[in-house]
């Protein structure tokens, strides 16, 4: 035999190839259904007409220094203080404002009558802080007082009045 192959021979060889290809290849239509499945999904999610969604922009403040303020605390209100009422009568612990004396002033003296010492005179006007009393002497009621020195003595209460300090 020749060296060259001839027609018949070449003929065996080429069926035998063709056949396998065929063979080990799969069939296309599966293959265009499931992209056809895949592309009739994504056209229902996906509707071109519908306007895409409104972006809505967010903005963060982020403060850069807290401050922290003391809190206020509010000032008490304070309650109303009642109007002293001038008292009517002369008592112990109480004061008393010299009038009528004028130029002649009032006599402080070291005990309660005439006939004690007089220690001081007193002017018109002054205030005194009642310390005892009352005693009666020689027809006056006296009070012993104190006056804004210090100095304490007995005066008769008619030229005594009673008042606020």
């Amino acid at each position: 035999m020749s060296d060259f192959n001839t027609q018949s021979d070449y003929e065996e060889e080429v069926q035998p190839q063709t056949r396998a290809k065929s063979r080990r290849g799969l069939p296309l239509w599966p293959l265009v259904v499931i992209l056809l499945l895949i592309l009739a999904v994504l056209i229902t999610l996906w509707n071109p007409f519908e306007p895409p969604p409104a972006i809505q922009p967010t903005i963060e403040v982020t403060p850069i220094v807290t401050l922290s303020l003391p809190t206020l605390t509010p000032f008490p209100t304070p309650s109303p203080q009642p109007t002293p009422t001038l008292p009517t009568e002369i008592t112990v612990g109480g004061y008393v404002k010299v009038i009528g004396a004028e130029a002649d002033q009032l006599s402080y003296r070291s005990g309660p009558g005439m006939n004690y010492a007089r220690l001081k005179l007193v002017k018109d006007r002054a205030i005194l802080k009642v310390l005892d009393g009352p005693e009666e002497a020689d027809g006056y009621i006296w009070w012993r007082l104190e006056d804004e020195d210090g100095d304490i003595g007995w005066a008769a209460e008619k030229w005594l009045e009673p008042t606020l300090p």
